[in-house]
């Protein structure tokens, strides 16, 4: 199986948060089997290198790194990646074209981000190993499709292996993106309402408290649909990071999927894997 060539015991890949996936609930996914992502979003290449070293530290097992790629400072951030030979890349937000022979140099697989069947052509056309597909369901920069209508007209694209986004809560989840061709998960508000997660408290309490509708679509500061935690008119959701380091209730973008609604408890992480599989 492609995902056991990887060194994982089940294809579940931690979506990549930034200022979220650190290195400890990194490693704490890929100790339970599946991958674990860095976000590489908002690092300078030093601070990279000292997540990466300090996540080695916490697991023996494979995990990622994810790149946004209108970054300034991509190039520097793939540098470190290659050097620190992490197993894996997910890109979002451009192209990895540039970078790709620079990264199979180092044997690091690439699995781009695509919002749309649009860009998941493109992205065949290049020499990667997957394609992870993200419906609007997700929380954090979206784009304007469902899971539901993007997944099956991608899968019936290519043969590479390709890993579903958006709306994933446990086993039910899975059994149905496989229906439409998926033969992988990625998932990421589930694993931010872990104990695991070393967001501010606040942050795990309002998605706890989420119901339908619990999230909102709002533009962020770049200029993006970003699909965030609804916490009223008095939130401006402008920076994830004075959501994740101070639970700023005015200025903070509480990115959460729509898969919010559906939690109820802050659980450790253990547990959402058993409701995984």
């Amino acid at each position: 199986m492609w995902y056991q060539d990887l060194g994982l015991k089940y294809p579940i890949f931690q979506g990549a948060m930034s200022w979220i996936a650190t290195p400890k609930l990194t490693a704490a996914v890929s100790n339970l089997g599946g991958l674990g992502i860095l976000a590489a979003g908002g690092r300078t290449a030093p601070e990279l290198r000292q997540m990466i070293r300090q996540t080695k530290k916490l697991t023996r097992n494979p995990f990622g790194v994810n790149v946004v790629l209108f970054e300034s400072n991509a190039a520097a951030l793939i540098r470190v990646i290659c050097e620190e030979k992490v197993m894996a890349v997910t890109t979002g937000a451009g192209t990895p074209k540039q970078y790709i022979a620079q990264l199979q140099a180092a044997g690091i697989k690439i699995y781009p981000v695509v919002p749309t069947l649009k860009i998941a052509k493109k992205m065949l056309t290049l020499p990667i190993d997957g394609l992870i597909v993200e419906g609007m369901e997700a929380g954090g920069h979206i784009g304007t499709e469902t899971l539901l209508t993007l997944l099956p007209q991608v899968t019936a694209s290519t043969e590479l292996p390709v890993i579903a986004a958006g709306g994933i809560y446990d086993s039910n989840s899975i059994a149905a993106v496989r229906c439409l061709g998926a033969q992988g998960v990625q998932a990421g508000t589930i694993f931010l309402a872990t104990e695991e997660c070393e967001v501010v408290p606040r942050y795990k309490k309002f998605i706890v408290a989420a119901s339908n509708p619990g999230t909102t679509i709002k533009k962020s500061n770049a200029g993006l649909s970003a699909r965030v935690l609804d916490l009223g008119e008095n939130n401006q959701a402008l920076s994830l990071r004075d959501a994740v380091v101070k639970g700023n209730v005015v200025t903070g973008a509480f990115m959460a999927g729509q898969v919010a609604d559906r939690i109820k408890r802050i659980e450790p992480l253990h547990k959402v894997f058993e409701r995984l599989l």
